[in-house]
C-alpha cells in the first residue's frame, strides 16, 4: 500500500473531511490519495488554503475537520501568513506541505539542494506548536500524536513537511489500533445511469471532464 493512501486513511479516522490546497510536484502523491478520501478543494493561493481550513476547523459543527496542503519551497512560504494568524489566534490548522525526497535534502549543509527546497521546519517552527518533517514512515499512533493538539497547553498550527519519495513508499503497517473500514462509494442507480447514456448517445460532441 502506498503511504500517502495511509496517510488519507489515518486523517479520516481523526475526521478530516476536506482539504484546501494548491497543487504542486512534490505534494502529487499526497493530492491523489487525498482526493479519493476527502474533498479537495482548490484554491489560488496558499495562504487561502490556510485561513479556509483555519475557519472551517473554527465553525464546524459537527467535528469535522480540514487540513491545508501545500507544495514545497513557495507554496510552503506562501502560507505563512495563514500560520502566523492561527499561531496567535490559538486555532487548530494542520498543515502537510511537500518536500523533495530524503535523498537530495541538503542537511543545512548547503543552502539548497533539491529543486525548491527549502527549510520548511525551521521556518515554521517559531509559529506554531508543532513543525516537524517525516524522513521515514511512521505509525500510526506516532503520527496521530504529531498531527494532534491535545497534548499542547494552546492549540495552534501543526507543520508537518512529508518528502515525495516517502510519500511514495510502499508500506505494510499491520493495524494495532482500531480498524478502519472505508465507507462503501456511492453507487448509481440504473435510472442514472440510463440518463447518461441516452445523453451521451444524443450529443453529437460529448466531452467528458475527468
Amino acid at each position: 500500500m502506498k503511504y500517502s493512501d495511509l496517510l488519507a486513511d489515518w486523517l479520516l479516522e481523526l475526521n478530516y473531511t476536506h482539504c484546501f490546497f494548491v497543487g504542486g510536484g512534490n505534494i502529487m502523491h499526497l493530492t491523489e490519495s487525498l482526493s479519493r478520501k476527502l474533498k479537495c478543494i482548490p484554491v489560488i493561493h496558499e495562504v487561502a488554503a490556510g485561513i479556509a481550513a483555519e475557519y472551517f476547523n473554527k465553525s464546524s459543527q459537527n467535528n469535522t475537520k480540514a487540513l491545508a496542503l501545500v507544495t514545497a519551497g513557495p507554496g510552503i512560504t506562501n502560507i505563512i501568513t495563514a500560520i502566523a494568524g492561527a499561531f496567535l489566534e490559538s486555532r487548530e490548522l494542520l498543515v502537510i506541505g511537500g518536500q523533495v525526497k530524503t535523498s537530495d535534502l541538503s542537511n543545512a549543509k548547503l543552502r539548497q539542494r533539491g529543486i525548491q527546497e527549502i527549510d520548511g521546519v525551521s521556518i515554521i517552527k517559531p509559529i506554531s506548536v508543532n513543525s516537524s518533517i517525516l524522513k521515514n514512515t511512521i505509525n500510526q499512533n506516532k503520527f496521530n500524536k504529531i498531527i494532534t493538539t491535545n497534548h499542547h497547553a494552546r492549540k495552534g498550527p501543526i507543520f508537518l513537511e512529508i518528502p515525495i519519495d516517502i510519500q511514495a513508499k510502499n508500506v505494510d503497517f499491520k493495524i494495532n489500533s482500531t480498524t478502519y473500514f472505508p465507507k462503501s462509494s456511492r453507487k448509481i442507480s440504473d435510472h442514472d445511469l440510463n440518463y447518461i447514456i441516452s445523453k451521451l448517445n444524443n450529443s453529437k460532441r460529448p466531452s467528458l471532464l475527468i
